[in-house]
């Protein structure tokens, strides 16, 4: 039972290979809404499963110690795929698997569940939020692609600002709580655990280089797009806002738990 209720986790919670039924099955979800739904509920599940059902981590400390490499290497492998990644939905979900795997540590840790679950939360609601503005995003152009027209920044100023503070948040940018969860894990590890981890933060910065790069300079080229209103961009500039608020409020407790 105990091996089955870890299994399970792996997928929601995505460590390799178990992880790719947990990307299946945010990129088969019915339409944005149901990715983003996807990508909030199905870490809270795992979570839910390893603090009620089992043990944290039923395994001896060798086996513990291979289990949170493979979840480095789940980390650091899904930040690679997601610098070559264009469309918003697919480095939104590959960046989301990245910060998820970490999750792990506060679990071995014996984190209490609601740390935990905040956790995820900071991975969760950005990559949640860039399922929405890539649905948002096709509507107008078809597809959520980037780089092949150049200059949407300028043509749709709203949209991209809004992509771009939700990519910013996903890739564990500062004052987002992303930033403070890799505070609360550079605090769980010895230094023999930090290089992946620096590693992990120096691919972020290419692969969310290499997004904005694509989403905001050249120059457009296509026909004329309609910028979403402004109830859209107060709403989404509203949650953002609370979402860094979040980050600050709770940063303490993450630090100190």
């Amino acid at each position: 039972m105990e091996w089955i209720v870890l299994l399970i986790s792996a997928v929601l919670l995505p460590i390799f290979p178990l992880s790719l039924i947990f990307n299946r099955l945010v990129a088969t979800a019915p339409g944005p809404w149901g990715r983003a739904l996807a990508l909030l509920v199905l870490p809270q599940l795992g979570i839910l499963l390893l603090y009620h059902t089992g043990p944290f981590l039923p395994l001896p400390v060798l086996g513990q110690r291979i289990w949170l490499m493979m979840v480095l290497f789940t980390a650091v492998f899904y930040a690679f795929r997601a610098v070559s990644a264009r469309e918003i939905s697919i480095w939104s979900r590959l960046s989301a698997s990245s910060g998820l795997a970490l999750t792990w540590f506060l679990v071995a840790s014996g984190s209490a569940m609601h740390f935990t679950e905040l956790f995820a939360l900071a991975w969760s609601v950005p990559a949640a939020l860039l399922m929405i503005w890539a649905g948002l995003l096709s509507q107008r152009m078809g597809g959520a692609y980037l780089g092949l027209r150049g200059g949407l920044a300028t043509e749709l100023p709203r949209l991209s600002g809004l992509i771009t503070i939700s990519a910013l948040a996903l890739v564990a940018t500062p004052i987002f709580p992303g930033f403070f969860a890799m505070l609360q894990v550079f605090h769980l590890l010895s230094l023999s655990w930090l290089w992946p981890l620096l590693l992990l933060l120096m691919i972020w910065g290419w692969s969310i280089g290499k997004f904005l790069q694509d989403l905001l300079f050249g120059i457009y080229q296509g026909e004329p797009l309609t910028d979403i209103g402004s109830t859209v961009t107060s709403v989404g500039a509203g949650v953002l806002f609370l979402f860094a608020l979040f980050g600050l409020v709770w940063s303490g407790l993450w630090i100190g738990n």
